[in-house]
């Protein structure tokens, strides 16, 4: 591996758990309105918001539509009319209240702070995020947060990352590494932006994305050594 100086890591998937986040708040939304939270029902709603976040990516579609859109699709497959903006501030509340590290993430991070410049690089909604990660004590051991909401953006979209480089007063894309656990936002980005990438993939999925990896580590302690 290349010598770098800027590590820029995602947040969900990649240092928080934002699977068993989400499944605290889908169960509290499902609950709310008479909703069984069985296991059926919240992959439902799993792959209806995926897609809604996908056509984000492709720029089909606004934040503020995927936010209110993807409840009040998944509900009105139930016979319920519900306000998607209101539904999804209830489901942001525990949302916000949810941080839980993945196993590794501390070693790893403060193995690399005293050695590398290290920025988030993040989609999402900026109150929740920066609530999260305070919670789970990491917005300390970053040099920048940048959130998709406040760029106007969002990965992989060239934009977003001159927004961050903007911020991070530096555009020398040679020297940072992008890690993340999403080839359509991280890895994609990473290319867009000609940024080196790192593929977080802890499943052994296969990458039917089309895009280029240039390094992948299937477990937080192979990142550590590889930067090491």
């Amino acid at each position: 591996m290349k010598k770098y100086q800027v590590l820029l890591f995602d947040v969900d998937g990649t240092l928080l758990d934002f699977d068993k986040a989400e499944r605290i708040g889908i169960d509290r939304v499902l609950t709310h309105f008479g909703v069984p939270a069985t296991e059926e029902n919240v992959q439902k709603y799993h792959h209806l918001n995926k897609s809604y976040w996908q056509k984000l990516e492709r720029g089909e579609i606004t934040r503020e539509q995927v936010l209110s859109l993807r409840f009040e699709d998944f509900f009105s497959d139930f016979g319920i009319k519900v306000n998607g903006a209101e539904v999804d501030g209830l489901y942001r509340q525990t949302l916000n209240e949810s941080a839980f590290l993945l196993d590794g993430v501390m070693d790893l991070l403060n193995g690399l702070k005293n050695r590398y410049e290290l920025h988030i690089v993040t989609n999402g909604v900026a109150e929740t995020q920066y609530k999260r990660l305070a919670a789970a004590g990491l917005d300390k051991l970053f040099q920048g947060i940048y959130v998709s909401e406040k760029s106007g953006y969002q990965k992989p979209q060239q934009e977003y990352f001159d927004y961050c480089f903007e911020k991070m007063g530096r555009n020398d894309v040679e020297n940072m590494l992008i890690i993340g656990d999403s080839l359509t936002s991280d890895i994609r980005g990473g290319n867009n932006a000609g940024i080196d990438t790192l593929w977080y993939n802890p499943h052994h999925q296969e990458n039917t994305a089309g895009v280029h990896v240039d390094y992948e580590a299937d477990t937080l302690e192979k990142i550590g050594e590889m930067l090491s």
